[in-house]
């Protein structure tokens, strides 16, 4: 996969950006705060239709300006994609050769992008919660399916608190509605999981195979959850469950 050229309006510091790359490696060179950052970051947005450095999409957006613009052409290996994202405060909308996407989720995976930032010393250093959304991002690029159980755990997860404060204190009270909850919550992590636990196994085999040239030891990782999840699927849900 490699772009082709990559245009940016009204992102952060820049107006107006026409760039085409030129070969298979570039190196972005310039002098302190004149947006080197700011152009990679454009790319992950455009992969991941989020930054890694915000949560806001107004940040985004340049000072005094209603909209911003991201848009690259990409070739992959069955032929060129025009990508297109726009963000305003109206929210986001993406499209890939000229058609709007119905769900971003439908848009995420049209490039791949791998970005390696100082921050990312935090999957190591810092909570489950960091290494969860490393695992997240990079799944979701190649896996819709991932994103889809994702987005209805988190909805799942919602309904499922909010009825919880409602039953609070209160006694004889029908609890039928969080069963069906609990259900679905188990149903959609226990895939989640899955695809953990699969996606480990396999940076696992490629990790090993670059650090058996290298002079330290190497150690195998394993990813282990909260929950002791069995590895059939029947077993594993009823376990979700026994921990919820």
């Amino acid at each position: 996969m490699f772009v082709k050229n990559v245009s940016l309006q009204h992102y952060r510091n820049y107006e107006q950006l026409q760039l085409e790359p030129f070969g298979d490696v570039n190196l972005i060179i310039g002098r302190n705060a004149q947006g080197k950052t700011n152009l990679m970051e454009a790319l992950f947005v455009l992969a991941l239709t989020k930054s890694h450095r915000t949560s806001k999409d107004k940040e985004l957006i340049a000072f005094e300006q209603t909209h911003a613009h991201v848009a690259a052409e990409v070739d992959r290996k069955y032929g060129a994609l025009k990508l297109e994202l726009s963000l305003s405060q109206q929210g986001k909308k993406a499209k890939i050769n000229g058609l709007e996407q119905r769900k971003l989720s439908d848009f995420i995976g049209s490039l791949n992008v791998v970005m390696f930032a100082p921050e990312d010393l935090e999957i190591v250093k810092g909570t489950p919660g960091v290494r969860r959304r490393f695992l997240d991002m990079e799944i979701g690029q190649v896996a819709p399916s991932y994103l889809f159980h994702l987005q209805q755990y988190q909805k799942v997860l919602v309904q499922r608190n909010n009825l919880l404060k409602q039953l609070w204190g209160k006694s004889g009270v029908e609890t039928a509605m969080l069963d069906i909850w609990n259900s679905q919550l188990a149903e959609h992590g226990v895939k989640i999981v899955k695809k953990r636990k699969q996606f480990i196994k396999k940076l696992q085999k490629w990790a090993e195979s670059i650090h058996q040239a290298s002079p330290m030891a190497w150690k195998s990782y394993l990813y282990t959850t909260s929950r002791p999840l069995r590895t059939r699927w029947k077993k594993m849900k009823l376990s979700y469950l026994r921990h919820l």
